[in-house]
Parts: structure tokens; C-alpha cells; sequence
């Protein structure tokens, strides 16, 4: 029997338990940067409704956090407070794990369950990220209240509590569906008279969830396809390629991940291991324990073996292994309960064992969020760079909504909007879409549009970059780190064209020239250039397109490898027809007519390439630059 002073003090320890989960998740929890991850929770979530929705279709994550943290984000976007949306959800696992610890077994296992959620290390790691794990395990573990109080007691109130609890999970994080199904199959197995009840809930469950997921499941059969090669269906299911040696290796890392024993490694993982056998075994000739140990063992084990397959179609990453966290929890609150039935000090071994296993991660792993970076990354890099670049009337493009969210972080009301093309992972659009939804506006709207894209042209990108270079006038480019910074012009509605049919080093002919003729001070100049060549070109040449002041003063300029970098002139066939675009932005400090020249260089020895009277440039025309007030 338990010493009484357990339940004459559990209120007490409960709110101790509480008090050290507060304070372990705020120590430090401003102190790292926004991780990448982090970024992404804050682009998405500025976004509108539909947006959201939309986009996380297409995503491995549902709406419901990023819904939460949208009206969160209302409050303010420092570190502290986005992530203390995290901070609560993550204290509120506490008393949760308390009261299912209680009903589950006794009033000791539920105050020793709370502790251990207050000092897990997954747990905690994760109640300092603004992402929706944290939110996840509150879903999760109120839904296994609710439905053990309600397999008790029987009243509705609990299975409505439940239907929404776990509703809500499902529409927070995926991979809690395999947790409700243990809670489920438990509560089947202890209460089988409670079957028609249980029908009825998970039916009700079912009709709320249906609508995401005739909304969402297509995009993400098509995106599991495409990664995996797989066209999922009943037709072809069985023969996803597992493997057993990979989905072994997959399951190990899940057991490792569960434990979280990144700070410590697999000594963590033998520990928890050798004290559960070490307790089944105590405890075997006791049947009502031993049946109540299904409820964490299936919520562990499921969760478990579809995150490892679940890896083929995407990736393997611990978090997803956050559901069955809390159940973790309770299985060690089981494990330390039967050593202290046995003896106070084998008890106390138990739970110094697990604190030493688990201290290193404990006091550094958990707090320098190592898992969240892959690579050095400055979430203020993007908007430094931009800073002094742009202008309020300019729009910003991402390819991906972490360095969007970034930027919306440190923009201010001076700095551009910005919009988006989700060509990087985790999402990828359909181009075309995203040009007329948001693109060809922004076009309409702006004179300047600037892409940040991360990775450049690699992958999905290089489709955005060969249309932008197409369709827009490319003014600027420049790589920082990782990251492409493109600036385009947006096309003029006045253009000249004439076809000066000029021959560059008797090789390369200028054919066609489209331009600008008339602009104003901080205002564009647009040029396009056909060109072709009678031979293959061995060399590699640079395109420069100069404005010139009547006195010879160099007034701007777009130097670039023809096509944006696309099309290298040794890339070249031989009457084929070149389009190459430039853009020239006017300084606001410039005036009267500006001649436009044209010409070839090499760009390792700077050497130009000459026309046939020896001249080394071409003049094509010249732009007249008119005071604001009598443009037309």
C-alpha cells in the first residue's frame, strides 16, 4: 500500500512539479536565435487563412498551430514571447500527466509522472520551440484523460472532452493519429462494455477530421510519390519498399530519438531499457499492473514503427516521435512506482540512474537546440542585407517561407512587402499558379521585385529563375552564403526597337534592341537584347549594358553572362536566336538624355570585343530622363 502522505501531499508536489517545468522551460529561452524550422512557423502564420490552409496541404503538418500562433503573433515577435506559446502548452502537460498518471494507476504514479514530464528532456526541449509539438502532447495527453475518465465514470461530457481533445490533436500534428489508436485500443481492451461508446466517438472524430483530409491527403500522396517513387495506393500498398534492415535501423534511431539521449548517447537509452526489464520483471506476478502497462507500451510501439516507415516517404527526424513522449513519461512513473514498492532505495537508484543518463543532455544538449541547426544560419542575414538595398515601394519573393518568416520578424514599416514562390523544401508549388496568383500582380504593382533564393538555381528553382530571366529585366544579383539575391524591373509600357544588325569580333551579332526611351530620376530603364553567332563559341563571354551622361560619366549599368548566367555564349548554337534581358535602374540624381551602350567582354581578362571600325562598344540609342511631373 502507498504511504498516505502522497495523497495528503499531492497538491503540494504537483504544484512543485509545475513550478520546476516553468522554470527549466524559461532558463534560456531567449538566448539561441530563431532556428530555420522556427522561421517557417512565423512566414506561414502571417499568411492569410487560406494561405495557411493551402499551404499546409502541401506540407507534412496540419493547421492548427499555425492558426494559434497567427492570433499568438498579434502579442509581439521577440524570441521570448513567440516561443512562450510553447512554454505554456508545455507546463500544461504537467498537471495533465499527473491526472492520467491518477486515473491510469494511483495517486503516487501521477505525481512521479508530472515529474518526469517536467524534467523530460524531449519535453522540455521542445516547449522552448515555436513549432507545434508542444501543443501536440497537450492534445494528446487531455485526450487520454478524457477517455479514461470517460471508460470509468461513463458521462457524455467526457467523451465530447475527447472527441475534441483528440481532434484537435490530429489537426495539430499527423503522427498523434498512432497515439489515439493505443488510447483507443486500451481503453477497448479494459472497458470492452464500453464498445458502442467508443464507436460513436471515433466516428464523431472521423466526420470532424474528414474535411482536412479530403482537402489535404491528395497534395500529400502526390508529394509522399514523388519522393519515394511510389504511386501510393490500395493497388500498390504492399509493395512500399521497407526494407528490414533499413526500417531496423529507422526503428533503432526512434528508440534513441524517444529517449532523446542526443547529449548523452546510448548509455541513456540501456539505462531506461535495464530498469523497465528490470521492473516488468518485479512486477509480473501482479496482473493489474502488468495490464495497465499496455496503455504506453502501445502508444510507444506504434508510434515508433509508423514513424520508421513513415521515414521512407519523407524523412526520419525524433520530433515526430514527440506523441509518444508523455507515454514515455508514464512508463518511467510506472518503473520507479514498482521499485518503490519493493524498496525505498531501489527506488531512489532507479531515479539517480535516470538522472545521471539523462544530465548532459539535460543541462547543454537541451538548451543549445543543436538538433534545429544542420548548418550556421543567422535568422537577421536576409533583412540586413535587404536593409539598405530596397525601398518601401519594392516587393521581396522567398522560395521558401523560413527566411520569409525571418524577415517579417525584423521588417518594419519602411522596409517592402514581400510575397512568396515555394520552390524549396518542405513545400513545393506549382509554378504557374504562383506566377498568376502572385507574381504577374506584383509585376503590375511594382517597378522592383526582388527573389531571395535559398540554394539559387538548384532543383525546383532553376524553373522560377528561367521564367523571371525571360520575363523580367535582371538589374543585380549577387550571392550571400547560400542564399541568391536577385533584383528584377518590372517591363516598361513605352519601347523602341530598332535592329542595328552590329557584329562583335565577326562572330557575335546584335540583331534586335528594345529599350526604354524615355524615363525619369529613380525610375527604370528596360533593355532587351537578340542576339545570335554564325559559329560555336568556344569562350565565355559577358554582356554589358552601360547609361552614359553626355560628358561621358558612367551613370549605371548591368554587366552579366547572357541570359542572367543561363545561356553562357559557348552554350550557343550556331543562328540561333538569343533573348537577353537587362535592367538599368536611373539614380535619382541623374538628368537630361543618357546614351545607351552595349558590348562583349571577357571577363578574365576584361578585354572587349570590338566592332568592325574598332570601336568597342556599341551606341543603340539614348534614353531621355524627364522631371517627374510631365512624365507620360
Amino acid at each position: 500500500m502507498r504511504d498516505c502522505c502522497w495523497e495528503r501531499h499531492s497538491k503540494t508536489l504537483l504544484i512543485a512539479a509545475i513550478l520546476v517545468a516553468f522554470a527549466l522551460r524559461m532558463y534560456h529561452l531567449a538566448q539561441q536565435p530563431l532556428s530555420w524550422d522556427e522561421g517557417w512557423s512565423i512566414g506561414l502564420s502571417t499568411l492569410s487563412w487560406a494561405e495557411i490552409n493551402r499551404i499546409t496541404a502541401l506540407d507534412v503538418h496540419p493547421p492548427l498551430y499555425y492558426y494559434v500562433f497567427k492570433l499568438w503573433l498579434s502579442l509581439g515577435r521577440n524570441e521570448m514571447l513567440m516561443r512562450f506559446l510553447s512554454v505554456i502548452a508545455g507546463l500544461i502537460t504537467v498537471p495533465l500527466a499527473y491526472v492520467v498518471g491518477q486515473i491510469w494507476q494511483d495517486e503516487y504514479i501521477g505525481i512521479l509522472a508530472a515529474f518526469v514530464t517536467a524534467l523530460s528532456p524531449f519535453l522540455l526541449y521542445y516547449s522552448q520551440v515555436a513549432r507545434m509539438f508542444s501543443l501536440c502532447t497537450t492534445f494528446s495527453l487531455l485526450a487520454t484523460y478524457c477517455l479514461l475518465k470517460a471508460i470509468k465514470i461513463h458521462r457524455l461530457g467526457f467523451y465530447i472532452g475527447f472527441v475534441l481533445s483528440a481532434t484537435a490533436a490530429l489537426y495539430t500534428f499527423y503522427y498523434t493519429a498512432f497515439v489515439l489508436a493505443a488510447i483507443f485500443i486500451y481503453a477497448l481492451f479494459i472497458r470492452p462494455r464500453r464498445l458502442l461508446a467508443l464507436l460513436i466517438s471515433a466516428l464523431a472524430i472521423a466526420v470532424l477530421y474528414a474535411p482536412w483530409l479530403l482537402y489535404a491527403v491528395p497534395p500529400m500522396l502526390e508529394r509522399i510519390g514523388s519522393r519515394t517513387g511510389v504511386a501510393l495506393g490500395l493497388a500498390n500498398a504492399l509493395h512500399f519498399p521497407l526494407g528490414l534492415s533499413s526500417l531496423g535501423r529507422s526503428f533503432a534511431d526512434g528508440l534513441f530519438g524517444l529517449v532523446f539521449a542526443y547529449g548523452t548517447g546510448w548509455i541513456a537509452v540501456y539505462a531506461v531499457l535495464l530498469l523497465l526489464t528490470m521492473a516488468i520483471f518485479l512486477a509480473w506476478h501482479e496482473r493489474e499492473p502488468m495490464r495497465g502497462l499496455a496503455l504506453p507500451l502501445l502508444a510507444i510501439v506504434l508510434t515508433l514503427v509508423t514513424v520508421s516507415v513513415g521515414a521512407r516517404a519523407h524523412m526520419f527526424a525524433a520530433r515526430y516521435l514527440i506523441p509518444a513522449s508523455p507515454f514515455l513519461a508514464l512508463l518511467i512513473a510506472w518503473t520507479l512506482g514498482v521499485f518503490q514498492r519493493r524498496s525505498k532505495w531501489l527506488a531512489m537508484l532507479g531515479l539517480l540512474a535516470l538522472v545521471a543518463s539523462a544530465f548532459p543532455t539535460l543541462t547543454h544538449y537541451v538548451y543549445e537546440k543543436s538538433y534545429e541547426v544542420s548548418a550556421p544560419f543567422d535568422p537577421q542575414a536576409v533583412y540586413r542585407y535587404l536593409q539598405d538595398k530596397t525601398s518601401p515601394d519594392d516587393v521581396v519573393f522567398f522560395n521558401v517561407l523560413s527566411l520569409a518568416g525571418h524577415y517579417e520578424r525584423f521588417r518594419t514599416f519602411n522596409d517592402p512587402a514581400w510575397s512568396y514562390v515555394l520552390r524549396w523544401d518542405p513545400v513545393i508549388e506549382p509554378l504557374e499558379p504562383a506566377l498568376n496568383d502572385r507574381v504577374r500582380p506584383a509585376v503590375n504593382q511594382h517597378r522592383r521585385l526582388w527573389f531571395v533564393l535559398y540554394k539559387g538555381t538548384v532543383a525546383a528553382n532553376l524553373q522560377l529563375k528561367e521564367w523571371l530571366d525571360l520575363n523580367l529585366f535582371p538589374a543585380f544579383g549577387q550571392w550571400g552564403e547560400d542564399i541568391l539575391y536577385i533584383q528584377y524591373l518590372a517591363p516598361t509600357t513605352q519601347v523602341v526597337q530598332f535592329e542595328p544588325e552590329l557584329t562583335f569580333d565577326g562572330r557575335i551579332r546584335l540583331e534586335v534592341v528594345m529599350f526604354t526611351p524615355q524615363t525619369q530620376a529613380d525610375d527604370r530603364v528596360t533593355v532587351r537584347l537578340t542576339w545570335t553567332t554564325m559559329e560555336n563559341l568556344p569562350q565565355n563571354y559577358k554582356i554589358f549594358v552601360h547609361l552614359y551622361s553626355m560628358d561621358g560619366r558612367l551613370v549605371t549599368q548591368h554587366d552579366s553572362i547572357p541570359v542572367n548566367e543561363f545561356r553562357p555564349t559557348w552554350s550557343w548554337h550556331p543562328g540561333e536566336k538569343i533573348i537577353d534581358n537587362h535592367g538599368l535602374w536611373v539614380p535619382a540624381d541623374a538628368s537630361g538624355p543618357l546614351r545607351l551602350v552595349v558590348g562583349l567582354y571577357d571577363p578574365e581578362s576584361n578585354t572587349r570585343l570590338t566592332l568592325p571600325d574598332g570601336s568597342d562598344h556599341a551606341d543603340v540609342g539614348i534614353v531621355e530622363v524627364v522631371p517627374k511631373a510631365t512624365r507620360l
